[in-house]
């Protein structure tokens, strides 16, 4: 080459061959002087250079710019500036390196098709084992009963009768080793029966008023180990169910009576028989597909980089922004079946209620798992280190699953914290789903939109910051 100019490309033996040289350097020269012999042919001003030039010349020449002008004739170049539809071309991201680098993703994946059906089934394990494991009643919970009345037609032994026996196991002692049991850690309650029970009860029901010893009698005593909130509920719930069924039994109509003067009436929204897996659903849901999304895309420029394949799409002329929508869309993809996948289970296999839109819902989720790709390129844009990139999107799972209410109330947090909250992308968002499928609310509400405002937000800024990044670090 000389002055950016391509002279020859051959082997070394071929162009000294060609024109019958005995060195490389002899060649080369013969190529400069012919170069310029057709340049001063074209050339309709300046002087007619000479043939022959000796080799001290040449190098000085050679020491010239790359264009062949001297220094001080640079000022005599018109200076061009370039439109504004030429710089907008090279802005604006082109769809055919887009799709180039989709298909090289997508060739990647087809490559290791273990890998892309245990993302795709990942998903789905892990609602099951949501839906099974968490929101439902405990069973066979031992409880020691201590019954002092003898009588086989005793109320004791009637209400007893009433209790849920698949969730209640229930064991007949004494006093004392039932207490003795429960400081063991054998029972996780105690129901005890005075002796008049039967009696009391009745003079309870019958008589207007009665003395405080008849209604210490004709109660129920229970001792509950509340080490474990969640079974302590759950015990004293089926007792106030079995009292409630063993009155009306006893009773009738008459059974409002004996009624406590607190009437829950039929729900606005949901159901009387609401588990904790109908709240834990719709966030579990978008935590899932968050985070799959931030474990697939954590790695990715990582893994090119270490590879090599990053430099090759600088060195073709992609730009950052195309890189990023080129594996934003082809994640896209993957994370579509994974969803799709998500809502079969929930709906049709594990029953979860949906009165609202499933348009509504299916658009959230989609857009959640965007926002989780967008910051695991952020993740893997920023951090060269795979162990690195693995331990900060970890890092940010269980604070962002405990503080955004997906598993707890958000109005049980405390207010420093709760701020931190609302500024997460996940908290509003699960309150939307909720709204949309408990409630059946569209986007005319605001506790729906919101959640679609800000889940739009935080997607472009991730997109936004890692691209900037990306861009500042090439």
């Amino acid at each position: 080459m000389r002055n950016g100019r391509l002279l020859a490309e051959a082997k070394p033996d071929a162009i000294m061959k060609q024109h019958n040289a005995a060195t490389l350097e002899s060649a080369f020269l013969q190529l400069c002087e012919n170069s310029d012999q057709v340049g001063s042919q074209d050339s309709s001003q300046g002087p007619v250079r000479s043939n022959s030039r000796s080799p001290d010349s040449l190098k000085d020449e050679c020491r010239e710019p790359i264009l062949g002008k001297d220094i001080s004739t640079s000022s005599d170049i018109p200076k061009l500036k370039a439109d504004w539809k030429v710089r907008a071309w090279h802005i604006i991201p082109k769809w055919r390196n887009i799709a180039a680098l989709i298909i090289k993703t997508m060739v990647r994946m087809r490559r290791n098709p273990g890998s892309l059906c245990f993302q795709f089934l990942l998903p789905v394990i892990q609602i099951c084992l949501m839906c099974l494991c968490i929101g439902g009643d405990p069973k066979g919970i031992k409880v020691a009963v201590v019954n002092n009345e003898t009588s086989s037609s005793a109320y004791s032994r009637s209400l007893l009768s009433f209790l849920d026996n698949t969730s209640i196991y229930q064991v007949n002692l004494s006093h004392s080793a039932a207490f003795e049991g429960i400081r063991n850690g054998e029972y996780w309650g105690i129901i005890e029966f005075g002796e008049n029970f039967t009696s009391y009860l009745t003079r309870r029901i019958l008589q207007p008023r009665v003395s405080r010893d008849i209604v210490e009698g004709g109660s129920v005593h229970v001792w509950l180990d509340l080490t474990n909130r969640q079974i302590g509920i759950m015990l004293q719930k089926k007792l106030h169910e079995a009292f409630q069924a063993f009155v009306e039994s006893k009773m009738g109509s008459q059974a409002y009576l004996v009624s406590v003067p607190v009437k829950f009436e039929e729900p606005i929204y949901g159901s009387q028989n609401t588990t904790f897996t109908t709240f834990v659903t719709p966030g579990a849901v978008l935590s899932i597909t968050f985070y799959l999304a931030v474990g697939l895309t954590a790695l990715s420029f990582v893994l090119e980089r270490k590879e090599g394949l990053l430099d090759r799409c600088w060195v073709a002329g992609v730009s950052s922004l195309e890189t990023m929508l080129a594996h934003l869309f082809s994640q896209l993809l993957v994370i579509s079946v994974q969803i799709t996948l998500l809502l079969l289970f929930i709906l049709l296999v594990f029953k979860i209620p949906n009165e609202g839109s499933l348009f509504l819902v299916i658009c959230l989720i989609v857009l959640q798992g965007v926002t989780g790709i967008s910051f695991g390129l952020v993740i893997s844009s920023a951090i060269d280190d795979e162990q690195s990139a693995n331990q900060a999107a970890l890092g940010i799972f269980y604070p962002n699953l405990i503080i955004s209410g997906v598993i707890w109330p958000v109005e049980c947090i405390p207010y420093p914290l709760r701020y931190l909250s609302l500024a997460l992308p996940q908290t509003y968002a699960s309150e939307a789903l909720r709204c949309i499928m408990y409630r059946g609310w569209g986007l005319s509400r605001m506790m729906v939109w919101r959640g679609f405002a800000v889940t739009l937000g935080w997607n472009t800024f991730f997109l936004m910051l890692a691209t900037i990044i990306l861009k500042l670090r090439t």
